[in-house]
């Protein structure tokens, strides 16, 4: 059986299909672990009511945003106090739908400025925010390989896209995802490593399933480019295996669950 023509990619969808049923999406597989965020989300509600971090503000300035935002609510009407409250509860919701709108500029910064680097653009002029990323990849990257490319696993049942596959300079092979976080998380680089062993197990296709190359050796180097940081400094992860094993617990995690009954 030639399983590298049974391998497709339904883009409308995002669905990843092998041999005409669902591969399960990693990203799919990583959201059955908490994100780092509960004290974020906690501080967005809470501001709509006068808080203020404490960590970036003086505590004469949070007392009168507290005591000043307190003035107002008592004399709100009902109705308008009702629809506060819902702002409150959605408001991390919508700081994530705006963070996304902007993230996709950057990401598409980046990507451009690595597919100009293969030999697929000639744009040179990219938005100052992405020049930290820019000097590190002239550093240290020998060659970009993929961009943008698919990937998948049998014996996992998991499929993706990767965003870059490159050769560094210290010769080892590194998957490099492009994320709007100002950080790395935990949870990122389980699903970055989850990317290497579906490249590892059957090389890189593109989304019609033509498969265009084998990895001719193992990849050792995981990176994470959070462009919500500033400046953009990529993060970096050598020591990998236990990051591999990490997303193979993930995915027994994900099944033992019942996750994969409700996403693919």
């Amino acid at each position: 059986m030639n399983t590298i023509m049974e391998y497709k990619f339904d883009k409308k969808q995002h669905l990843h299909l092998l041999d005409g049923k669902p591969l399960t999406g990693t990203s799919s597989v990583i959201a059955v672990l908490s994100k780092p965020l509960t004290y974020w989300a906690a501080g967005l509600a809470v501001e709509k009511f006068g808080w203020l971090n404490p960590k970036k503000f003086a505590k004469e300035e949070c007392e009168r945003k507290a005591f000043e935002t307190l003035e107002l609510i008592k004399v709100t009407e009902p109705e308008d106090y009702l629809k506060l409250l819902d702002e409150a509860y959605r408001a991390h919701a919508k700081k994530l739908d705006d963070t996304a709108v902007a993230g996709k500029d950057l990401h598409t910064e980046l990507e451009r400025f690595v597919k100009s680097q293969m030999g697929k653009n000639k744009e040179n002029d990219f938005d100052p925010k992405i020049k930290p990323f820019i000097d590190w990849s002239k550093e240290n990257v020998k060659k970009f390989i993929a961009s943008e490319t698919n990937v998948y696993s049998g014996r996992l049942w998991v499929g993706g896209v990767i965003d870059v596959i490159a050769e560094l300079k210290d010769k080892t092979l590194a998957v490099i995802d492009f994320k709007s976080s100002r950080e790395a998380y935990p949870n990122q680089w389980i699903q970055v490593a989850g990317y290497s062993l579906q490249a590892e197990e059957n090389g890189l296709f593109d989304e019609s399933g033509k498969h265009n190359k084998k990895l001719d050796k193992s990849i050792e180097t995981l990176i994470i480019v959070p462009f919500g940081s500033d400046p953009i400094i990529p993060a970096i992860r050598k020591n990998i295996s236990e990051w591999k094993q990490g997303f193979e617990w993930v995915v027994g995690l994900y099944r033992l669950l019942g996750f994969e009954n409700n996403n693919h």
